[in-house]
């Protein structure tokens, strides 16, 4: 009879993500991770089978509790210009605490391993078409209300393009910014696209 698993997966890729997302992949050791989880080695292969699928499972949880949920503000009902600016408010807000200066997990991990790992490559691609293609239905709506200007298909495409790519842009900023003072005008001036 086999034994009762007695952790709690998503309690164990809590704290896993925490560990990748400070110090990164290639610099968490096994080491860090079996102390960090509190848990033996057997456990560690046997409930995820070794350091890459710990890690691969973590970008999707972390993708399913941190960085998808800020889309939902584009999907809530309202004017979608708005929702832009409140999406980019709001992650402002969370880049500019002490835990926000790690930035992203997810674009830490493509700046890290998309160049030699096809699995962190093939995964960021993915999040990388849901934030444009829910930037683009937004924009799209804002157009379709009279919100914003018309615009022909490649240029929308374009501008969520650029909103996703302002999006990175703080990610990343915000891993040597002290402030919220630092990012705002960045968007400041990312928003006036939208005009």
């Amino acid at each position: 009879m086999a034994r009762p698993v007695k952790y709690d997966r998503d309690i164990l890729l809590q704290k896993a993500m925490d560990i990748f997302w400070t110090k990164g992949y290639e610099a968490a050791s096994v080491h860090d991770l079996l102390t960090g989880l509190d848990i033996h080695r057997g456990t560690l292969y046997d409930s995820f089978g070794d350091k890459h699928s710990l890690f691969m499972e973590v970008l999707e949880y972390y993708e399913r509790n941190v960085g998808f949920p800020l889309l939902r503000i584009l999907e809530q009902p309202g004017p979608k210009k708005a929702a832009i600016r409140d999406l980019f408010d709001r992650l402002v807000t969370v880049l500019s605490s002490e835990s926000g200066r790690r930035g992203c997990l997810m674009t830490n991990a493509a700046i890290e391993r998309a160049l030699c790992d096809d699995t962190v490559a093939a995964r960021t691609e993915r999040v990388n078409a849901v934030w444009i293609g829910s930037f683009r239905k937004a924009l799209e709506t804002a157009q379709s209300a009279g919100e914003m200007p018309p615009r022909d298909p490649q240029a929308t495409e374009a501008l969520a393009r650029y909103l996703y790519a302002t999006v990175q842009g703080l990610r990343v900023l915000a891993r040597t910014s002290r402030s919220s003072a630092e990012l705002r005008p960045v968007v400041e001036i990312a928003l006036t696209s939208l005009d």
